[in-house]
């Protein structure tokens, strides 16, 4: 049986970091959040980056470490271009919004 641990999502923390990157939005995906999670657990996290920006695999490896030291878990970091047709609205309407970059800027 896994070892279960009540956790806080560091919103703040994470709003931080967004503001120091080209990241429009971030949400978190799935059930991680309601207040549980497991040791084993991976953090689904949905970016949509802005428009003009020009991110690289390597960038977004990194952006996937740095999220996992500030969850303190395993992000598996997606954009909703990489999310298969078939379940992409389904985990769209499932994804919590944590972040989202003022339109006026």
């Amino acid at each position: 049986m896994s070892e279960i641990t009540a956790i806080a999502l560091p919103v703040e923390e994470i709003c931080a970091y967004c503001e120091t990157r080209p990241i429009q939005r971030l949400s978190v995906l799935g059930v991680e959040f309601d207040g549980w999670l497991r040791p084993d657990t991976i953090i689904g996290v949905l970016v949509e980056y802005l428009p003009e920006a020009t991110v690289s695999y390597i960038d977004m490896a990194r952006q996937e470490d740095e999220l996992s030291e500030i969850l303190g878990g395993t992000v598996d970091l997606r954009t909703p271009n990489e999310l298969e047709p078939t379940t992409k609205q389904q985990i769209l309407a499932g994804a919590t919004l944590v972040f989202a970059k003022d339109a006026g800027e």
